[in-house]
């Protein structure tokens, strides 16, 4: 091979290593709005999930068909570096074709005697084994974490991800644990350690969530190794989220989206988490959450409208829901709440009448009397039984004598302009 081939091919193979390294992708009990004592999710017994009244079950996952890959002869092309065509391929696009991040990378682990080697990984994984047993937790996680990148794309290396990652739970690494689930579901959409997986990740979410409720910590945090460095109340909704995607027909699954909600009405993000409570009721028709689900979601969406100034759709649809939950649950399920819906549907009726009376407020000011004079007789007529109607008498009684548009100061001007200038 002449020497400009084989120069233009290693700055290729270059190129194209340093394009994967930037173009990777980051893997992205029900938690109550009051304040609980955060305790521990590693107090758990290995192999078995938090005492949180977890229910296993077996799992059915849809097949993931991943999107097709962009070759580095594609990249070429769309660079339009050369003339490409089938008829006329040249020795650097054949050598090229077969080219990707991830085989460089592995053909530069076996240059540094990194590479596959099924004996290693499974002695690593066995002295893994052995360390876990002894409770020897940091240690045991070296051994998987070998054991895993010496022997890829087998099943020794899905046993080892999953045991590397109990290791650093049972270790307090919390982070770390949750970063190695994540990556071992992405690798391994069907893995059997699903039905394990997911209440860990559910019971690390609590932990971060209800930690974060007594301590925002907004500072990095540099000490404590079962907290992220920034933003706990961030990553425990990733992780609920990650359980409701993985899973969202499982044990956890409402828990798991009732808890975001909760996360996000506690954070004053009340549109967000009446959304969110909505695909609670609509996505889990049968849940325990349901009748929680419908009460919050009504709060969050009433704390969402800002006020007659501002659209009414939360105001609209806290009055639908109202409906809703009066009709799906029974008195006696409802109890005291059922008083309160009702009140509060009176309220919203309240909202509206001063949301007619103040646009009629808003002609009022610009003396514009006719449209304001409108506006206060719809709020007497429609809402007859609020103090709103009672103001809107006083302002008709107030403006009946006035002109029912503010006086054209510029009348003069316009006689004597042409006809087409008063068009403008």
């Amino acid at each position: 091979m002449k020497r400009p081939v084989i120069m233009r091919m290693a700055a290729t193979a270059i190129v194209i290593a340093a394009a994967g390294c930037r173009s990777g992708v980051g893997w992205n009990p029900f938690a109550r709005p009051s304040a609980q004592a955060a305790q521990s999710p590693a107090q758990a017994p290995p192999g078995q999930p938090p005492a949180s009244g977890v229910v296993q079950a077996s799992y059915q996952k849809p097949q993931y068909v991943p999107p097709p890959s962009i070759s580095p002869a594609d990249l070429i092309r769309n660079e339009n570096l050369e003339e490409y065509s089938s008829e006329k391929k040249t020795l650097f696009d054949k050598a090229t074709d077969n080219i990707s991040a991830e085989k460089i990378g592995k053909k530069i682990k076996k240059a540094f005697g990194r590479g596959p080697n099924e004996e290693l990984a499974k002695k690593q994984f066995d002295e893994g084994i052995a360390l876990f047993h002894q409770k020897k937790y940091a240690e045991a996680a070296k051994c998987f974490s070998v054991a895993a990148d010496r022997w890829p794309d087998t099943t020794l290396e899905e046993d080892a991800l999953y045991w590397l990652a109990e290791s650093y739970f049972f270790d307090d690494r919390y982070p770390k644990a949750s970063d190695t689930y994540g990556a071992l579901l992405k690798k391994y959409e069907n893995s059997r350690y699903l039905i394990d997986i997911v209440p860990r990740q559910f019971a690390i979410a609590h932990y971060w969530d209800v930690s974060a409720r007594k301590d925002s910590h907004w500072y990095p945090n540099l000490t404590d190794k079962t907290r992220p460095w920034v933003d706990a109340n961030g990553h425990a909704v990733k992780a609920y989220n990650d359980v409701y995607l993985e899973d969202s027909q499982g044990p956890l699954g409402d828990d798991a989206a009732m808890a975001i909600a909760n996360s996000y009405f506690l954070h004053n993000r009340f549109e967000d988490a009446a959304d969110q409570y909505a695909r609670v009721c609509k996505d889990f028709p049968q849940s325990e959450h349901q009748r929680e689900a419908h009460l919050l979601g009504i709060r969050a969406k009433l704390r969402a409208y800002q006020g007659p100034q501002y659209e009414a759709g939360p105001l609209n649809e806290a009055e639908q829901l109202i409906e809703q939950t009066l009709t799906q649950f029974p008195a006696e399920m409802l109890g005291e709440e059922r008083e309160l819906l009702i009140a509060t549907k009176q309220l919203i009726r309240v909202e509206r009448a001063q949301r007619e009376y103040q646009a009629g407020e808003y002609y009022y000011k610009i003396k514009y009397y006719r449209a304001a004079g409108y506006y206060y007789a719809e709020t007497i007529r429609e809402y007859a039984d609020t103090p709103f109607a009672k103001m809107a008498e006083d302002r008709i009684q107030e403006i009946k004598n006035y002109p029912p548009v503010p006086r054209d100061y510029f009348a003069w001007l316009k006689k004597i302009l042409p006809e087409s200038e008063k068009n403008h």
